[in-house]
Formats: C-alpha cells, sequence, structure tokens
C-alpha cells in the first residue's frame, strides 16, 4: 500500500468518525430507553399477554400488533392521558354503572365512555360529537335529546348516559355481538349491515378488514383502554390523593326554571363549579320542561341547591310529585352515591345500656343458623363474584341452579376465565 493511498485512507476514516459515534451513540441511546422505558412502566408484554388473556372483555381478544400497540399508548405513551381518565373515572363512573346495572348491560360498557372522551362531559370532537358519549347531534336529538340554542343534553352526564345505552341496546338487538357494536358505534350500524350482507357473515373479524382505518382499531383501543383501567396499578398510574375528586357527584332532576345569576347571588354555590359540572346549559338561565333536566353537583353543593330550589318553589311545587327519602324528608328525583340529604332524627330520647349476664357459656351453642335473605329483582337478580370463588360454588348458595344454566345464562364457555367482580346472572 503506498504512501499515498494510506494518506487518502487515514482521511476517509477521520471523516466518517463523527458518524459511526453518532450512529452508535444513537443505537446505545435507544437501548437504553428501551430498558428505561421498561423499568419505568413496568412494560413487559409477556407479562401484559398474560393478564389480557385472564381479562374478562365482553368482545375477544385477538393478540395481535394492534391490540397491543393500544395498550402501550394508554399505559406508556398517554399516560397523562390515562390519569385524566382515571380521575374521572371516580366522577362519573359510579353514574355509569347504576344506568348500566338498571339496564341489564354488562358493566364493561362503561369503558366506552372512558374511550370516546377520556369520560370528559364536555369534550367535542373536530366532527361535532360531544359529551361523555361522543354523540353526533342528529343521532342525539334521534335518541330524544335537546339540542338547541338553549340546552345541549350531550353534554348532560345523566341525559347523554340514558340515550347511549338505548342506542346500545338498539345496536346489540340488531346484531348480538358487543364486536360488532363497537364497530357501528364507531362508523354506523347501516355500514356495519351492509358489510355482513354483502360478505354473508355475522362475524366481526370477517368484516373488519373492510371497515374504515379508525373503526378497525375501534375494538383494540376498547380493549387497551378496558387493560389501562383494570391494571392501571400495576403500571405506577395511580394517581396522588391530592389529585383525586374530593367528592361523589350527586344528580338531580327539576322540571322548573332557574336562574342562575340569582341561584349564585342567592347561596354558596361557586359558579366556576357549576358550570364546570353542567356544561349542558348555554345561558344563565334554565327553562322549564315537563320531561326535567339533571343538575350535576358535588354533594354538599348539591344540598344548597335543593333547599334553594324547594324554597323557590315552596307554595307552587306540588308535592306530591316530589319523592320522599327513606326518613321522610322530601327530596326531588334524585341519583346520589352517598347520603347528603339524612339530617338528625328528631325527639330522640337517651337510652340506657342494658347488660346482659350470660351463665354457663362455655356449654352455648348455636342452634340455628340463619339464612341468607336475597332480594330478586323482576324475575332474576345479580350475584357479584367473589375472590376465591368459582360458578361452582355459586350454584351452591341457590336451590336447584346447575352449572349449566349459570353458564348458559351469562352467554360463559368452558374455556372463560371468570374475573372476580363479575356480576353473574341468576334466574328464578
Amino acid at each position: 500500500m503506498s504512501m499515498k493511498f494510506r494518506h487518502y485512507l487515514f482521511i476517509a476514516l477521520y471523516a466518517l468518525l463523527p458518524i459511526l459515534s453518532k450512529a452508535e451513540c444513537s443505537i446505545k441511546s435507544y437501548n437504553f430507553n428501551d430498558f428505561n422505558e421498561k423499568i419505568l412502566f413496568n412494560y413487559y408484554e409477556e407479562e401484559i399477554i398474560d393478564r389480557l388473556r385472564g381479562m374478562y372483555t365482553i368482545v375477544a381478544i385477538t393478540m395481535d400488533e394492534d391490540v397491543l400497540s393500544q395498550v402501550k399508548r394508554f399505559v406508556v405513551n398517554d399516560r397523562s392521558g390515562s390519569k385524566s381518565i382515571l380521575y374521572n373515572a371516580d366522577l362519573y363512573f359510579p353514574l355509569i354503572e347504576r344506568l348500566l346495572f338498571d339496564n341489564d348491560l354488562p358493566y364493561q360498557l362503561k369503558n366506552l365512555a372512558a374511550l370516546e372522551s377520556a369520560l370528559n362531559p364536555k369534550a367535542v370532537s373536530y366532527a361535532g360529537a360531544a359529551g361523555l358519549w361522543q354523540l353526533m347531534p342528529e343521532t342525539a336529538k334521534n335518541l330524544g335529546l335537546r339540542v338547541n340554542k338553549n340546552i345541549d343534553e350531550r353534554l348532560d352526564p345523566v341525559a347523554s348516559t340514558k340515550a347511549a345505552i338505548s342506542y346500545l341496546k338498539k345496536l346489540y338487538t340488531m346484531f348480538g355481538d358487543w364486536s360488532l357494536v363497537l364497530a357501528a358505534y364507531n362508523c354506523g350500524e347501516n355500514k356495519v349491515q351492509n358489510l355482513l350482507e354483502d360478505n354473508k357473515t355475522t362475524d366481526f373479524e370477517s368484516i373488519k378488514r373492510f371497515l374504515p382505518k379508525q373503526t378497525q382499531l375501534f375494538v383494540p383501543t376498547f380493549i387497551g383502554v378496558s387493560y389501562m383501567l383494570e391494571y392501571y396499578g400495576e403500571h405506577d398510574l395511580t394517581p396522588s390523593i391530592e389529585d383525586m375528586p374530593t367528592s361523589y357527584l350527586t344528580y338531580v332532576k327539576i322540571d322548573k326554571s332557574v336562574n342562575l345569576n340569582n341561584l349564585y347571588k342567592q347561596t354558596l354555590i361557586n359558579k366556576d363549579l357549576f358550570k364546570l359540572y353542567n356544561p349542558a346549559f348555554k345561558y344563565n338561565e334554565i327553562s322549564k320542561s315537563d320531561d326535567g333536566i339533571y343538575i350535576s353537583l358535588p354533594d354538599s353543593m348539591m344540598v344548597e341547591f335543593v333547599d334553594y330550589y324547594i324554597n323557590l318553589y315552596h307554595a307552587k311545587v306540588d308535592t306530591a310529585t316530589i319523592v320522599g327519602s327513606a326518613n321522610g324528608n322530601l327530596i326531588l328525583d334524585l341519583i346520589s352515591f352517598s347520603r347528603p340529604f339524612i339530617n338528625s332524627p328528631e325527639k330522640v330520647s337517651d337510652s340506657k345500656v342494658e347488660s346482659i349476664k350470660y351463665d354457663l357459656l362455655d356449654y352455648a351453642e348455636v342452634k340455628d343458623v340463619p339464612k341468607t335473605n336475597t332480594e330478586w329483582i323482576r324475575n332474576y337478580q345479580y350475584y357479584i363474584l367473589k375472590t376465591g370463588e368459582s360458578l361452582l360454588d355459586v350454584t351452591a348458595y341457590y336451590d336447584g341452579l346447575t352449572l349449566e344454566d349459570l353458564m348458559e345464562w351469562n352467554n360463559i364457555s368452558d374455556k372463560d376465565i371468570v374475573a372476580t367482580g363479575t356480576p353473574l346472572i341468576v334466574k328464578r
């Protein structure tokens, strides 16, 4: 090798040195970040796959890249968004769960609202969908919601949830499969129905590739947010106590007009907080409504609102239309998750504590074991599966209940894993 050639070779290698160094740093940085990501967020794909396989869902889980990428989206890529969902879940999940339960729908459908709006009742999409359930104006009107210059009931948590439930029940009647229901909720029932007819199938996977890209990802995204809501603690997503709501929301239905400016002046109700929890009202006047409208407020504020409202119409309101509480106090049509309206009972006299002397306690024995009484709802009731219980254990609690009947009523197959906390239908 000549001296001249070695000279040019040295110059060429010297010129490449910064590029090679940069590439090496890039590789090291990537590997470090990937490792750091796993350590910080506990993102171990093998563990996640195991959890997904054991997770109760209303849709079949296909363990593909779409599902895993959506799980990663909620537990790694968009952690701030997931924390917002967890914050709002404490506010709105109790309401949604109760209304789903009252309508015999799977409790996991609450995760659809988390997916659609991050549980933000004020959310509005670029396409014009709004509210917890992201309903379009025409869809909302067809479902009986008011969307006009004075009010937008898509932003009312109670009214919009009842409307969404009505729509979901209709879709399930049409398709009988929750994957198809979610697809139809996203892109419209007509499109899904036409694809099923054209392909002579009733299976979601058979038409998935013909759906819009957003709809193809809708079921995987539903699985992703469901995973996050069940396993957020495993990924260090638990919000701090100071970041969580301090009070449940209470909802009351009114049918008379209320001037909000007068409400703010005559009560301690904060104007900004009232607007935060009641974005459906566009002006400072709640109009009279024969169908009624719901007000959402934290418990403490709701007590003051109800007192103001009843005093406002004390001489006018027919008290027969006001629902009586368990202790006899008059309240309005109320959805509450605590007991903000319980007052101290009147005429309470002091009681004396009387002791009973037991002799020969060592020889006492229990002769009769009381049986647990259960209250039937219509012709069925729900049983919540406890930790360590199996379906076979549940059958032992009910006379004549067989394992086959229990599995059939709840659409459970031999391959399904039923998670703790699952509500099971038990018929008479």
